[in-house]
């Protein structure tokens, strides 16, 4: 009788990591997939507090002080991110480098966004 109880929470327990391991598996490819065949933006469009300020080609390497200097984007090799901010929990920074359409970082405390945009949307001058 209790062979079969160890049976059956081995059986169970062969099932459930099963089940993880296809559960990963499954996020990892979606995961893969989106950043490879995700469109290569063109555009970084900066916003605070939801206004649009700015926009930098991610052709053109250059470094930008944003917000009256409380953040510093680098725009460099086609990707563009924050290298240094003066809120303290330092999200933005730690973000990395971003470059496909929909990609975004985002600094709460300084209000500020950072967005990638492709070809195909309309960027006001």
């Amino acid at each position: 009788m209790q062979e079969e109880r160890e049976s059956s929470r081995e059986r169970k327990l062969i099932r459930d990591l099963t089940l993880i391991l296809v559960i990963v598996l499954v996020g990892l490819s979606v995961f893969v997939l989106s950043g490879l065949l995700g469109e290569r933006g063109e555009w970084v469009v900066v916003s605070i507090d939801g206004e649009e300020v700015a926009k930098y080609s991610l052709d053109v390497n250059g470094k930008y002080t944003l917000n009256g200097g409380t953040n510093l984007l680098v725009v460099s090799g086609g990707v563009a991110y924050v290298s240094e901010a003066d809120c303290p929990d330092k999200v933005c920074v730690r973000t990395g480098k971003i470059s496909r359409s929909g990609e975004r970082i985002i600094c709460l405390p300084n209000r500020l966004e950072v967005k990638v945009v492709g070809g195909e949307e309309v960027l006001t001058p």
